[in-house]
């Protein structure tokens, strides 16, 4: 491997890895220091790495990473106030009950999300938060796109079967 194939491989993946990282709950910093580690790691063991799909090791490489930074966070929880996002959503009073609302239905998504197995949930995330066709995740996961299709089927339906329930325990 080349240095040149790592720049151009960090060019075209540092963004999707990025929003990914995003899209599952890490926040801007540690997503940006998460990437550059796995590139690091990438750089520092290229002698060594003999995988068909490189960027599929990254991408599993960054999220092993995040799983290490959500435990270590888990342990020694931290509490963050945006000062700036709270006192703008209670200035504007008639938009502060939709904003609100919309909150609540994007943590309600959320944490349904986090119900589901890992698999399905990271799935999800890349179909319709990152908004990548069956080809792309296929590469970047190095699986079938057949696999992923009906890995993608069984996600959906387990989310919504998961949904209805919520609703229906609601009053």
């Amino acid at each position: 491997m080349k240095t040149e194939t790592i720049e151009d491989l960090y060019r075209r993946k540092f963004q999707i890895i990025f929003k990914y990282l995003i899209s599952i709950g890490c926040s801007k910093e540690n997503a940006e220091d998460i990437v550059q580690n796995t590139f690091y790691k990438a750089i520092e063991n290229m002698v060594h790495l003999e995988t068909k799909n490189l960027s599929a090791w990254l991408f599993k490489v960054s999220i092993h990473q995040f799983y290490d930074l959500h435990r270590r966070n888990q342990r020694f929880p931290k509490v963050n106030i945006d000062d700036q996002a709270f006192i703008t959503v209670f200035i504007q009073e008639e938009t502060s009950e939709d904003r609100l609302l919309l909150k609540e239905f994007q943590g309600d998504i959320r944490n349904l999300l986090d119900e589901l197995k890992p698999s399905h949930k990271n799935l999800l995330l890349l179909k319709y938060d990152l908004g990548l066709s069956y080809e792309e995740i296929s590469a970047m996961l190095d699986m079938k796109v057949e696999t992923i299709r009906t890995t993608l089927y069984r996600a959906r339906k387990e989310f919504k079967q998961k949904w209805r329930e919520q609703n229906e325990r609601r009053p």
